[in-house]
């Protein structure tokens, strides 16, 4: 009954996820053949690291990056859709002036007007939307096997965590109805990502009822203070690099052990399916944080949004390791 109920409890964790995937996805088609200043504005109208290259600040050398938007053309605005409205309202082209509050001081910048285009929406949206569901589907499979070790419920809550994180993230830069789940989502990272650490390639969760608590504890508490805070500017960019900083180190520390491991694989997944993990983690996990920890670092100065555009590699390395892996859950090479 027990199995039961949490097999019914992943899948239903999942299906949510799948629907808040769509939602997100359908917001975000609105970006297609956009009139905007070249720049995203959250819904604390704080500029994301996230841009391509040859938008507004970037072509320059100098990024908007984590600047919080005060006013456009001289009229103060007070939430991310006023600039968005008021960019709009100039013709593709046309300049219109910004100001924005840095950590030095206050900027007024001129940019010209864009249009986002199809190939710019697959490499914002698309590359989330790909990611995300890689991610799902990773949770999704996991979950089915979570019985069989703790390192199956370390994958699945790494997946469940990064899909809200993926799918939200359509939505954050307008409409911004999510924001607060991806504030969640992203706070949590550190704790899933160190879950699945102590979960593999050597369970150092089984015997010990307090680890999980204390990571998910400390987890959730990092997550109250960010949503507490998500709203303020100033505070929210300084959560958010604290958290992106965070969430890069137990991935490093998976690798070390990955790599350790390969001589003695643990039974879980046997030799071919450790390398796969490892090939994995290395494409599709350490690109990732290396960008999120070093945008972490530098207040933000590097787009995150690249992450995405290799990201799906950790879930579908993880995915192919599964599937080798089935029926056999105590090979050892």
């Amino acid at each position: 009954m027990h199995s039961r109920r949490n097999g019914l409890l992943a899948r239903g964790t999942s299906a949510i996820l799948l629907v808040i995937g769509a939602l997100a996805l359908v917001h975000s088609l609105g970006w297609r053949g956009a009139r905007f200043p070249g720049f995203f504005v959250m819904p604390n109208r704080v500029v994301p690291s996230a841009a391509l290259p040859g938008w507004s600040g970037v072509a320059e050398g100098r990024p908007l990056y984590q600047n919080i938007l005060l006013a456009v053309d001289g009229v103060p605005i007070a939430a991310a859709d006023d600039g968005y409205r008021r960019a709009a309202a100039h013709s593709a082209g046309e300049p219109a002036a910004y100001l924005f509050a840095r950590a030095d001081g206050v900027e007024t910048r001129t940019f010209a007007t864009r249009i986002l285009g199809d190939g710019e929406y697959l490499a914002i949206f698309g590359a989330y939307a790909f990611t995300a569901l890689a991610y799902l589907l990773l949770a999704a499979v996991a979950s089915e096997r979570s019985a069989e070790g703790e390192l199956y419920r370390g994958l699945a809550a790494l997946g469940w965590a990064s899909a809200a994180f993926g799918f939200t993230a359509m939505d954050l830069y307008g409409p911004g109805v999510l924001f607060r789940l991806h504030v969640l989502s992203e706070a949590l990272l550190w704790a899933v990502a160190t879950h699945l650490v102590l979960a593999y390639p050597e369970d150092r969760v089984t015997g010990r009822a307090g680890v999980l608590p204390l990571v998910y504890g400390v987890g959730l508490a990092f997550a109250a203070v960010y949503e507490f805070f998500a709203y303020e500017p100033g505070a929210y960019s300084a959560l958010h690099n604290l958290s992106q900083a965070l969430a890069g180190i137990p991935v490093l520390v998976l690798v070390a052990r990955l790599a350790l491991a390969i001589d003695r694989p643990p039974r879980a997944l046997g030799r071919a399916g450790l390398r796969r993990m490892l090939a994995g983690t290395l494409a599709g996990l350490i690109v990732p944080a290396i960008v999120l920890g070093v945008s972490g670092a530098t207040g933000g100065r590097i787009p995150v949004n690249a992450s995405a555009w290799v990201g799906f590699l950790f879930p579908l390395a993880c995915l192919s390791a599964l599937w080798q892996s089935r029926g056999h859950p105590a090979r050892a090479a």
